[in-house]
């Protein structure tokens, strides 16, 4: 029943059609032969790419509430602060528009510092 070196054939997930074979490759590039992820982004330890931008106010916003409920499912928290931060007033987010404010200036200057010392030890 077949030659012992030939593989199964792959299976097919629900809702999946036969000729539409997951490869498990991942997502295939763009017109221009690189995915949109890899265009802004600098590589990690695991091979990964990893985007080197600052964090939003909505995002620091999210991570307080989490940290607030650690065992709290992540898609619950992040349901209950969409909510709340579409009911919340521009007053109210100011806070988090400035601590991410704050992040991004950390982080050029961190960038600088590192440019420096990479240009002062050739």
């Amino acid at each position: 029943m077949g030659n012992a070196n030939s593989a199964p054939p792959p299976k097919i997930h629900k809702g999946q059609k036969e000729g539409n074979v997951d490869t498990g490759k991942g997502k295939q590039p763009g017109k221009n032969g690189s995915s949109k992820a890899t265009s802004q982004s600098s590589q990690s330890q695991n091979g990964y790419k990893v985007s080197s931008r600052a964090t939003n106010p909505f995002i620091i916003f999210f991570l307080r509430l989490r940290s607030k409920k650690p065992n709290e499912h992540v898609t619950v928290i992040a349901r209950a602060a969409g909510k709340l931060w579409s009911q919340m007033t521009p007053e109210q987010r100011k806070k988090y528009v400035d601590l991410a404010n704050e992040e991004k200036k950390r982080r050029q200057e961190r960038k600088r510092k590192r440019k420096r010392s990479s240009t002062h030890s050739r």
